[in-house]
């Protein structure tokens, strides 16, 4: 089904201009952030106008907000707790597997597990999508992925929406993580799930933001200022507000900005990981 492009009045969250601006997550009336390339994680305050910079020892692709009021970092194929005051990385699970295939996106789903995903630049199909629980135990959702990259549940949980950049598909697995339902994407990043049960999707080089059915059937399509969309987040007064992370670009004035709008969905929580007592580093989780 076509979908008509939508131009939307988009606003620019302060001065901010990532190299690669990823994994927006709107918590405790903040939107955090990584620049990737940067090695940066980025608090900012939409109402104060304020922004704060923490400097990462690693290279961080992805934060999850965790139960504690803190924060979980990827990095390599290593899970571990980052220090909101000196950047510092606590490995606290290091998922066996090919070393050249690093982590990328990351989620805590509605269900309370973790879920993220590797990447095989290589494109011999031996990246993978896995799973991590409140015990830090942890198996694979799918193999033979191309990019596993952007990740996000229903709001129910019992759904997760998956991207495989390379692959150029947005999947669905249900409950029992198996897959039931998948759509042809051109080069899907990140993924946001609203209220409704709609799936959010940054299309990478496209400047297009879509949105799909539950049933990942086309729905909309909004035009973003900047080619290389990465992520896609909603929060702000009633979680009303879309937030858009992108890259730079050699010539596109305002790339890798965060572009917002009402764009008139309504999101959800960020889900919290909760690390089992008795487990790793739970105490600064």
């Amino acid at each position: 089904m076509a979908v008509s492009v939508e131009d939307v009045d988009w606003s620019v969250l302060g001065e901010l201009r990532c190299e690669l601006g990823e994994s927006p997550v709107w918590d405790a009336g903040r939107l955090h952030l990584v620049d990737v390339t940067g090695h940066t994680v980025w608090t900012l305050d939409p109402i104060a106008g304020t922004a704060h910079s923490l400097t990462c020892a690693r290279r961080l692709t992805a934060l999850v907000p965790t139960a504690g009021g803190g924060w979980l970092g990827v990095a390599g194929r290593d899970l571990g707790a980052v220090d909101p005051y000196d950047g510092t990385f606590r490995m606290m699970l290091s998922v066996p597997g090919p070393a050249d295939l690093a982590f990328n996106d990351a989620v805590c789903g509605r269900d309370g597990m973790l879920y993220t995903g590797s990447v095989d630049r290589g494109r011999t199909g031996r990246a993978a999508l896995h799973v991590v629980g409140a015990d830090l135990g942890h198996r694979v959702v799918a193999a033979g992925l191309g990019a596993s990259n952007g990740l996000d549940t229903s709001p129910d949980g019992t759904v997760l929406y998956h991207a495989d950049t390379f692959a150029g598909t947005v999947t669905a697995y249900g409950p029992d993580r198996r897959r039931v339902a998948s759509v042809r994407v051109d080069r899907p990043d990140g993924i946001a799930v609203d209220a409704d049960g709609g799936v959010w999707v940054a299309l990478w080089g496209s400047g297009l933001v879509r949105r799909y059915t539950a049933e990942l059937r086309p729905d909309r399509a909004l035009r973003v200022p900047a080619p290389l969309v990465s992520n896609v987040a909603f929060g702000g007064p009633a979680l009303r507000v879309m937030f858009v992370t992108t890259a730079r670009t050699a010539g596109v004035p305002g790339s890798g900005a965060v572009f917002t709008a009402d764009v008139g969905a309504r999101g959800l929580p960020a889900a919290r990981f909760a690390v089992r007592p008795g487990i790793g580093h739970e105490g600064s989780l």
